[in-house]
C-alpha cells in the first residue's frame, strides 16, 4: 500500500534472497516500509508480498489520490493503526490540506439510501465516466462512497457491485475490486501483525507531525477512532436493537473472523508455496471444512471448453469425481461463458426447485449434487476454472457471507495460478537456457578439434572466429587475426573471384569452390573452400562461416596422375581395343574348332554357324562403337524385344564361357518392347557378362534375369538418373570376387581399369553407360568384396505394361505410427522420411548406429518399426539391430541393402528382423511392408 505508479507489470524473479527483495523495495519507493518487516525472515513470503503490492496497487492505473483516500478510509476498520496513518499521512503529498483529511476520516458510513444517491449520480453521468473524474468533484466522491459500500458492507452490496461494474464498465470495475481485494488482505496482514510500529514509517516521520501540527483534531481522532467509527455508523434506531442483535452479531462476528482467518492462512500458504496442485489441495480442504459441505472441488477448462476436476476434498460416504471430464454445452456458447468471465455466480439451494432443463437435473444426478455454489476463477480476462461446493445428501441455503469467502478466495487463486504458470515459465525458460549453452559449449569444442580449417567473418570480410585447424594452416594465431580483413590476411585469389562468392554467398545463402590463398610463411596452398551465410534471430545476415581444407597436396597429385595417365592410354589404347576384339572372336575360333574336329549334330552345328555369323557382325560394329565412344555418335533405334537378345547372350555364353561358370536365365512373362540400336545393347551385355566372367577365374554362378518395371517418385528420388516410368530391367549377377568400394566409386569412368596392362583401356563400362544414357535409361551396381556384383541396367519401354501394381493399387496410408529410419546416406534418410510423413507416419531419423541407440532409448516407448540400413561405418546394421534387441526383445525391425537379398540376411540374423526391403526399394513396398507388420 504505497503512493507509487509507474505503470509496469510486476516481474517475478525466482529464488531471491530477502536482502535482494528489499533493495529492490528501497529502489522503488526510497525506503523499506515496516509492513513488509513480518515476512523479511521469509523470502518467498517476502516476494509474494512485494510482487501483490507492485501488481494490485503500484502498477494500478486508478489514480494515486484516489487510490490513497480510500486506503485511508477503509484502513478506519483495521484494529491496527498503522495503514490509516500511514496513508493519511500520504495524502498530505498529493495535495489535501490537514483538515480535508480530518474530513475524509470523519465521514460517516454511507446507508443504503446514500449509496442510491450515489449511485443515481453516476448513472446520470456515465457518460463522463471514460476518464477518472476530477479530484474532490461530485462524481469523484460518488465513486470512492461506492468503493467504500462494496469493500464494507456484505449483503446489501450486491446490488451497487451490478450496477458499479455497468456504469465504469468491466476494465476499470475490476482494478477498482483488485485494489479493494488487496487493501482488505493488508488490513488482515496487519492484524496478524500488531507488532509492526508506523512510528519507523518515513511517510509518518515525514508527515504526520505537520498534519498534527496544522490539525490538532486529527490526534484525537487518531487516538479514538474505532470508538467513532462504531458510534458514527449506528443510528438511534440501531443503537436500541443492539442489546437484542448482539448474540446474532457476535456470531457473524466469529463467522467473519474465521472468514477472515481462512483467507488469511490460504493467501499466507499462496505467498509461501508455488507449488500449484498444493495451493489447490489445500483450498479446497479447508473450504470445505469453513462451509461444513459434502463437497469441494476445483473444474479446469480445456481449450474446447469441456474440462475436468483436478482436486476435490469430499466427505466419506460421499461420491468422489477427481479426474471426471465434464463437458457443460452451457460454457461452449460465448455469450453464456462471458457472464461467467465478468464475475457472475451461482447458489443454487435445491438443484431439483432450481428450474433446470431435465439434462441438467440428469448430469446433477449422477454427480450426486442436491446443493450446487460456483464461483468462477478468472485469470485477468481468461475464464480458467470454477470453484465449486456442493452439498450432497440434502438442500442446503448458501449464505451471502459464505458465497464471498469463495469470491476472495477464487480471486487468491488466480493469483496463485498466474504466480505459478510465471515460475514454471522461468523454470522451463532456464532449463532450455542451460541446456542452450550447454549445446554451444560443446559445439565450440567440436570447432576446435575439427581438421578443417573453421573460420567466421562479418560480412565486411572482418575475421570474428579462428579455429584451431585455421591456426596450424595459415600459420596465424587467434589473437592476431582477430578483427583482421580475412581477404588481405589469407587471400591470393583475385578480387573478382573473391567478390562473386561473397555476392553468392549473400543471394543464396551458400557457395563452395577452390580458392587460392597465401599462409604467414608465405607458401601458396590451394584450399576447396565452403561458405554459410549466418542469420540473426530476425533472419538478417550477419556473418559468414567459411569451412576451408588443404587440398593442395591432393591438386598435385592430380595433376601428376593425369599426367601419366594421359601417357598410358596411348600405349593401352590399341591393347583394350584388341582385348575388345577378342571379346568378339573367342566365340569365333571356338566354335570353328569345334565344328573341325567334334562329330556334332545338324542341329548343334547349326547354333555354333548362328553364332559365329553373329560375332562377325559384332566384331564389324566395333570400330562403329569405338567412335560412339569416342564421339557420341548414335547408332539407329528400333524397336525391339531384350528377351531375344538375352537368349543370344546366354548361348554364346553357355558355348565359349568356361564349363565351371554356371549360368541362370530367368525372364518375366509379358514383357514391354524397347527402343534402341541392338548392336550397341549386345555390345552392353557382351561387355557386361565379360567382366563378370573374369570375376569368377575359378568359376561360380552368373544369373542373367529380365523384368518389367515402374520406378515410382520415390525410388526416383534415390536415383538423381532415374525417372518416374515404366522400364525395362537387366540384371546381370555374378558371384565372383567383388570390389571395394572405392573402386566402385570410378569404374565408369573413361580409361579407369583393375585389370592388367595391355589387357584393357577401361573403355568397357564408360561405353556401356554412354549407351544406356542415349537410350535414356540409367545403370545401378551393387557389389562386395568375396560376394559378387550385380549390375541393372535400366531401359524405358515403348508401351507401358498394361496392368502397374505400382500405379493402381492404392497406397497404404499409416495411423501416426513412428518410425525410426537409420541411413548413412542424407538423401535416403531425407527422401525416406518425406514420402512417409506424407504417407500419414511420424518419422525420427539417425546417421549411423550409435544415434539410432540415443534416439530409440528416448523414444522407445512410442517407436514402432526401425528401418535399419545394413551397411554403415563404425557401427553397422548387423550390430546396431542386435544392441538394440537388448535394449527391447520385442522391437520391430525392416533390414534394407543394396547388396544381400533378404535370404541370407535372415539366416544371418535369425529372428532378428521381421523384413527385407532391397535397395533401392519403392515406395509402395515400403508401405506395403510397414503395413504388414503394423498390421499383423
Amino acid at each position: 500500500m504505497l503512493p507509487e505508479s509507474n505503470g509496469k507489470k510486476p516481474i517475478i524473479t525466482v529464488e531471491r534472497s530477502a536482502e535482494q527483495i528489499k533493495a529492490e523495495i528501497q529502489a522503488k519507493f526510497g525506503f523499506v516500509p515496516p509492513f513488509f518487516e513480518p515476512a523479511e525472515n521469509t523470502p518467498q513470503v517476502l516476494e509474494n508480498l512485494w510482487q501483490q503490492t507492485l501488481s494490485a496497487y503500484v502498477n494500478n492505473p486508478l489514480p494515486d489520490l484516489f487510490k490513497e483516500k480510500l486506503s485511508a478510509y477503509l484502513s478506519r476498520f483495521c484494529a491496527v493503526p498503522y495503514c490509516m496513518i500511514c496513508h493519511s499521512c500520504t495524502l498530505r503529498p498529493l495535495g489535501m490540506s490537514a483538515a480535508e483529511v480530518l474530513e475524509l476520516l470523519q465521514s460517516p458510513f454511507p446507508s443504503i439510501i446514500d449509496i442510491d444517491e450515489h449511485l443515481s449520480l453516476l448513472v446520470t453521468n456515465s457518460h463522463s465516466l471514460g476518464v477518472w473524474p476530477e479530484f474532490n468533484s461530485a462524481l469523484e466522491t460518488s465513486l470512492l462512497y461506492c468503493a467504500i459500500f462494496i469493500a464494507v458492507a456484505s449483503e446489501q452490496a450486491e446490488h451497487c457491485r451490478q450496477e458499479l461494474r455497468r456504469i465504469l464498465g468491466d476494465v476499470n470495475y475490476n482494478h477498482l475490486i483488485v485494489f479493494i481485494a488487496y487493501v482488505k488482505s493488508c488490513l488482515v496482514w496487519m492484524e496478524f501483525h500488531p507488532e509492526v510500529s508506523y512510528e519507523a514509517d518515513q511517510r509518518a516521520i515525514a508527515h504526520l507531525a505537520p498534519l498534527l501540527e496544522e490539525e490538532p483534531a486529527l490526534a484525537d481522532f487518531f487516538r479514538n477512532y474505532r470508538e467513532r467509527v462504531r458510534l458514527e455508523s449506528q443510528s438511534q434506531a440501531a443503537q436500541l436493537a443492539e442489546l437484542t442483535a448482539r448474540q446474532h452479531q457476535e456470531e457473524v462476528r466469529q463467522k467473519q473472523a474465521e472468514r477472515e482467518r481462512l483467507v488469511g492462512q490460504i493467501a499466507q500458504h499462496i505467498h509461501q508455496s508455488l507449488d500449484l496442485r498444493e495451493i489447490l489441495n489445500t483450498t479446497v480442504s479447508e473450504v470445505r471444512q469453513f462451509l461444513q459441505t459434502e463437497r469441494v472441488f476445483i473444474y479446469r477448462f480445456w481449450e474446447d471448453w469441456s474440462g475436468s476436476v483436478v482436486v476435490e476434498s469430499v466427505a466419506i460416504g460421499c461420491l468422489p469425481i477427481l479426474g471426471t471430464t465434464i463437458k457443460d454445452s452451457f460454457f461452449v456458447e460465448p455469450n453464456c461463458r462471458q457472464l461467467y468471465q465478468q464475475g457472475r455466480t451461482q447458489a443454487v439451494a435445491d438443484v431439483y426447485k432450481a428450474g433446470f432443463s431435465q439434462c441438467h437435473i440428469d448430469l446433477m444426478a449422477r454427480l450426486e449434487v442436491r446443493a450446487n455454489l460456483v464461483i468462477p476463477i478468472v485469470q485477468g480476462e481468461k475464464l480458467w476454472g470454477l470453484l465449486v461446493a456442493n452439498h450432497c445428501s440434502q438442500p442446503r441455503h448458501w449464505q451471502q457471507l459464505e458465497i464471498e469467502l469463495l469470491k476472495q478466495l477464487a480471486t487468491q487463486l488466480a493469483i496463485a495460478i498466474q504466480q505459478s504458470e510465471l515460475y514454471q515459465q522461468i523454470q522451463s525458460e532456464l532449463i532450455e537456457r542451460q541446456k542452450s549453452e550447454q549445446k554451444i559449449r560443446e559445439q565450440a569444442a567440436l570447432l576446435d578439434v575439427a581438421n578443417d580449417a573453421i573460420i567466421v567473418q562479418s560480412l565486411d570480410n572482418h575475421i570474428r572466429f579462428w579455429n584451431k585447424s585455421a591456426e596450424h594452416l595459415y600459420g596465424w594465431k587467434a589473437s592476431e587475426v582477430m578483427d583482421r580483413n580475412a581477404h588481405q590476411l589469407i587471400s591470393f585469389a583475385t578480387s573478382s573471384q573473391l567478390q562473386q562468392a561473397q555476392q553468392s554467398v549473400v543471394e543464396s545463402g551458400s557457395w563452395q569452390g577452390e580458392l587460392s590463398q597465401v599462409t604467414k610463411a608465405g607458401k601458396e596452398i590451394i584450399v576447396s573452400s565452403r561458405w554459410s551465410l549466418v542469420l540473426d534471430f530476425l533472419g538478417k545476415p550477419q556473418s559468414i562461416l567459411i569451412v576451408n581444407t588443404d587440398i593442395t597436396e591432393k591438386k598435385q597429385l592430380e595433376a601428376q596422375f593425369l599426367q601419366a595417365q594421359r601417357l598410358e592410354s596411348i600405349g593401352t589404347l590399341a591393347g583394350g581395343i584388341s582385348h575388345d576384339l577378342n571379346n568378339v572372336l573367342t566365340p569365333i575360333i571356338t566354335s570353328s574348332q569345334l565344328l573341325m574336329k567334334t562329330q556334332l549334330s545338324v542341329e548343334k552345328q547349326q547354333r555354333l554357324l548362328s553364332i559365329i555369323e553373329t560375332s562377325a557382325k559384332r566384331g564389324a560394329a566395333l570400330v562403329k562403337q569405338v567412335l560412339s565412344f569416342a564421339r557420341g555418335v548414335e547408332g539407329k533405334h528400333t524397336i525391339l524385344e531384350l528377351k531375344h537378345l538375352l537368349l543370344e547372350i546366354q548361348h554364346i555364353v553357355k558355348e565359349t564361357f568356361p564349363k565351371s561358370i554356371e549360368v541362370e536365365l530367368n525372364i518375366s512373362p509379358e514383357l514391354c518392347a524397347v527402343s534402341g540400336d541392338v548392336t550397341q545393347l549386345h555390345q552392353v551385355l557382351m561387355n557386361l557378362v565379360v567382366n563378370a566372367r573374369d570375376a569368377m577365374p575359378d568359376g561360380g554362378k552368373l544369373s542373367l534375369h529380365l523384368e518389367n518395371i515402374f520406378i515410382d517418385e520415390n525410388y526416383a528420388r534415390m536415383n538423381l538418373d532415374a525417372a518416374v516410368g515404366h522400364y525395362s530391367a537387366i540384371a546381370v549377377a555374378d558371384t565372383g570376387i567383388g570390389m571395394k568400394s572405392e573402386v566402385l566409386l570410378r569404374i565408369f569412368e573413361p580409361f579407369f581399369t583393375t585389370k592388367e596392362q595391355g589387357k584393357g583401356t577401361g573403355l568397357g563400362l564408360s561405353t556401356v553407360i554412354g549407351i544406356i544414357k542415349s537410350h535414356g535409361g540409367f545403370v545401378t551396381v551393387e557389389s562386395a568384396i568375396g560376394k559378387g556384383t550385380k549390375f541393372r541396367v535400366f531401359l524405358p519401354t515403348v508401351l507401358a505394361t498394361p496392368e502397374s501394381t505400382s500405379i493402381n493399387q492404392e497406397l497404404l496410408q499409416g495411423q501416426g505410427e513412428l518410425i525410426l529410419v537409420v541411413d548413412d546416406e542424407a538423401p535416403i534418410r531425407e527422401i525416406t522420411k518425406t514420402s512417409l510423413e506424407k504417407s500419414n507416419y511420424r518419422v525420427l531419423t539417425a546417421s549411423d548406429g550409435l544415434e539410432a541407440i540415443t534416439i530409440y532409448l528416448q523414444h522407445q516407448d512410442q517407436i514402432s518399426v526401425v528401418l535399419m540400413d545394413m551397411m554403415m561405418p563404425e557401427m553397422d546394421g548387423l550390430t546396431t539391430i542386435r544392441v538394440l534387441k537388448q535394449i527391447n526383445s520385442r522391437i520391430v525391425t525392416i533390414a534394407a541393402s543394396g547388396l544381400t537379398d533378404s535370404s541370407q540376411y535372415s539366416s544371418a540374423l535369425g529372428t532378428d528382423v521381421q523384413a527385407f526391403l532391397a535397395k533401392p526399394y519403392t515406395l509402395q513396398e515400403l508401405l506395403n511392408t510397414l503395413h504388414g507388420l503394423l498390421r499383423a
